[in-house]
C-alpha cells in the first residue's frame, strides 16, 4: 500500500520545451514585429515625414520662443510673428519678380516669330542631312494620340501632387506651431511612458536633439544664401537680365533642397530665350556649375557643420531620402540622420568606449 500511495502521490514529469525551440519562437516573433513595424512605417511615410519636418521647424523656432517667453511674450504670439514674417518675405519676393517676368513675357512674345524661323531652319537642315529617309520623320495625328493622353494623365497627377503637397505643408506648419506652444507640457507627458530610472537621461537628450534638428534649418539658410550668391554672380557675369532677382529667387526657394536651383534656372531660360540662343547655352552652363558646387561643396560643408555630420553623410542622407520619398524625403533626411546619429552616439558608442579594457579583454578571452 505504501509503494502504491507513493506512486500515486508523485506528480508526473512535466515536458520541457527545448531551449532551441524557445529561441526560435522568440526570434520569429521579433522578426515579425520588426517586419510589421517597417510595413506600417512605409504605409504611414507621408505622415511620418510631416511629423519629422514639423519637429525640425519647431526646433528652429523654439529658441526664439523661449527667449521671448522670458520677456513676457507668449509662444503663440512668437509663432504667429515668425510665420507672418516668412509669408511677408515670400510675398515680397513674388511681387518683385512679377514685374520683370511680365516684361520678359512680352519680349518673348515679340521674339517668337524670329525663334520659329530659327527652328524651321534647323528642321530644314536636319531634313537635308537625313535625305532619302525623310519619310521616317513624318508625324501623323494618330502618332500623337498616345503621347497627348500620357501628358494629360501626368498633368492631372502633377496637379493632385501639388494639392497634396500644399495640404502636407499646412499640416506640417500646424504641428510645428503646436509643438512650440505646448513644448513645456508635451515632453512631461511623453516621459511618463518611460521607466523612472530612464527619465532623467531621456530628458537630457531633448535639447541636443532639438539643437541638431534646428541646426538643419540654420544650415539650410546658409546654403540658400550661398546658392543665391552663386546664381546672382553667374547670371550677372553672362549678362542675363534680372540676374540679381533670379539669384534671390533661387535662394528663397532653396529651403527645399535643389528646388530653388531648378526654379531659378527655368525662369532664367525663359528670360534667356527672349535674348538669344547663345544666352540659353550660357544659362545652362551657369546652372551646371552651380549644381556642381552645391552638390559637392556648399551642401556638405555648410549643412554638415550645423548638424554636426560629416559632409559625405549629409550627401548620402539627401540621396537616400530623395530616392525613397522624393523632395519631402530629401528635406527630412538630414534632420532624421542627425537625430539617429546622436542617439547612436549616446546609447552605443559612449558605452562602448567607456568600457574598461580589462572588461573587453575578459570578454575576448571568454569567447571559445
Amino acid at each position: 500500500m505504501t509503494q502504491e500511495s507513493n506512486a500515486e502521490a508523485t506528480p508526473p514529469a512535466q515536458y520541457k520545451v527545448p531551449i532551441v525551440y524557445r529561441h526560435a519562437v522568440v526570434i520569429t516573433l521579433l522578426v515579425a514585429i520588426a517586419a510589421g513595424s517597417i510595413l506600417l512605417a512605409w504605409e504611414l511615410r507621408v505622415l511620418l515625414l510631416d511629423l519629422i519636418l514639423a519637429l525640425t521647424v519647431a526646433s528652429a523656432i523654439a529658441p526664439i520662443a523661449e527667449m521671448l517667453e522670458k520677456k513676457g511674450i507668449s509662444r503663440a504670439v512668437t509663432v504667429i510673428c515668425v510665420y507672418g514674417l516668412v509669408l511677408f518675405f515670400y510675398a515680397g519676393v513674388g511681387f518683385a519678380l512679377a514685374v520683370p517676368l511680365s516684361e520678359q513675357a512680352k519680349l518673348l512674345a515679340e521674339q517668337l516669330p524670329r525663334l520659329s524661323l530659327i527652328i524651321q531652319d534647323w528642321w530644314s537642315h536636319i531634313l537635308s542631312i537625313v535625305g532619302d529617309k525623310v519619310d521616317a520623320l513624318d508625324i501623323h495625328a494618330t502618332d500623337l494620340r498616345e503621347p497627348v493622353i500620357s501628358i494629360a494623365k501626368k498633368t492631372l497627377s502633377l496637379t493632385a501632387g501639388f494639392m497634396g503637397l500644399a495640404l502636407n505643408a499646412v499640416l506640417t506648419l500646424f504641428l510645428a506651431a503646436y509643438f512650440v506652444i505646448e513644448a513645456n507640457h508635451i515632453w512631461d507627458k511623453l516621459l511618463l511612458w518611460l521607466p523612472k530610472q530612464h527619465r532623467t537621461r531621456a530628458r537630457s537628450l531633448i535639447n541636443p536633439l532639438a539643437g541638431r534638428m534646428g541646426g538643419y534649418v540654420r544650415g539650410q539658410l546658409l546654403v540658400s544664401t550661398a546658392v543665391a550668391a552663386v546664381f546672382a554672380v553667374g547670371f550677372t557675369v553672362i549678362g542675363l537680365k534680372y540676374g540679381l532677382v533670379l539669384g534671390i529667387v533661387a535662394g528663397v526657394l532653396n529651403l527645399i533642397p535643389y528646388v530653388g536651383s531648378l526654379t531659378a534656372t527655368f525662369l532664367a531660360l525663359f528670360i534667356a530665350a527672349s535674348d538669344s540662343l547663345q544666352m540659353v547655352g550660357l544659362t545652362f552652363a551657369v546652372f551646371a556649375l552651380e549644381q556642381l558646387a552645391e552638390t559637392n561643396f556648399i551642401v556638405p560643408l555648410l549643412l554638415g557643420k550645423n548638424v554636426d555630420m560629416h559632409p559625405l553623410v549629409v550627401m548620402f542622407s539627401i540621396l537616400i531620402g530623395g530616392s525613397l520619398a522624393g523632395a519631402a524625403g530629401a528635406l527630412a533626411a538630414v534632420p532624421s540622420a542627425a537625430a539617429i546619429l546622436l542617439l547612436a552616439q549616446e546609447f552605443y558608442f559612449k558605452p562602448l568606449n567607456d568600457q574598461p579594457l580589462t572588461d573587453i579583454a575578459s570578454e575576448a578571452s571568454s569567447v571559445p
